[in-house]
């Protein structure tokens, strides 16, 4: 499925009233290490804890909501999906 697609069902189905934002997103390879977020960190399974592609969601307005969308570095395995509100972790899926 394309990225796309993961962020428009997750939001879609846990985030209902933020879906149809005008979302901006922005992508780039960093290390599990790099993580602010330690409930984020902890949620990545040990044989990922190298670079990661993290794709990150924002709108305009919205700084406190951003949606990110962890896989591995090549872009091909789908790792993770949640918002951060204000730095807490909501509805957040795992898709190992």
């Amino acid at each position: 499925m394309s990225v796309i697609k993961v962020f428009r069902s997750y939001m879609e189905e846990h985030h209902p009233h933020l879906a149809w934002k005008d979302w901006k997103v922005d992508v780039r390879v960093s290390s599990a290490d790099d993580l602010k977020n330690e409930e984020l960190k902890a949620s990545i399974p040990n044989e990922f804890k190298g670079e990661l592609t993290c794709w990150v969601f924002f709108y305009d307005g919205g700084e406190s909501n951003v949606v990110f969308l962890l896989q591995d570095k090549q872009g091909l395995q789908d790792l993770g999906i949640g918002l951060l509100k204000g730095g807490e972790l909501i509805k957040p899926i795992c898709f190992l």
